[in-house]
């Protein structure tokens, strides 16, 4: 990829930002997200609900962090069947096995969290707020998401990230074939 300088100075600009509110291509949250990705060494993903629009727009970065061996985990819900079985077929044949995607587990219980966690070398990010993974919810959409770094703010980043441990480790399941078919099956 060849990258003039505006582009570049565009490109810091728009990875500079806090706050991404979507109104504008500048403050889109599919941008930092795709340059989060560009640089991480694992990535954990957890939102309500996948839409397959919004995995077509990660997929390529997902894929190259997945080509240089990022491990990827993924913890979505199935509350209210919003979550397209597409979207899990989409990334299950896309990465394969090599993504560890998970149903939240608890049916009696509200399942709404959108974060998104970069971990690099140096510091680990994280992005929360109202977005989903959707073309809207990454683009055009009116949401809101603030990003943080573990230097800025130690304590609530451990705290939403060991959130992020227990609910995926303790109270999930693996989205296998024959999850992802009863769920498609009874998706409506």
């Amino acid at each position: 990829m060849n990258i003039d300088v505006n582009e570049l100075e565009v490109m810091e600009d728009i990875a500079s930002l806090a706050v991404v509110t979507g109104e504008k291509k500048e403050k889109y949250l599919l941008w930092q997200l795709e340059i989060s990705m560009a640089h991480a060494k694992r990535i954990d993903l957890i939102v309500s609900f996948l839409m397959e629009s919004g995995v077509k727009m990660l997929l390529p970065q997902l894929k190259q962090a997945q080509k240089r061996g990022v491990p990827i985990r993924i913890l979505t819900g199935n509350y209210l069947g919003i979550t397209q079985p597409s979207a899990l077929y989409l990334l299950r044949s896309e990465l394969g096995d090599q993504i560890d995607l998970r149903f939240y587990a608890d049916s009696h219980r509200s399942f709404h969290p959108k974060a998104y966690f970069f971990h690099a070398d140096k510091e680990s990010r994280v992005f929360i707020g109202s977005s989903n993974i959707s073309r809207s919810a990454l683009t055009s959409g009116i949401e809101w998401n603030y990003r943080f770094n573990n230097s800025q703010d130690s304590q609530n980043f451990k705290l939403f990230y060991e959130t992020f441990e227990d609910l995926f480790k303790n109270h999930s399941y693996v989205i296998d074939d024959a999850e992802l078919k009863a769920y498609s099956k009874n998706w409506h």
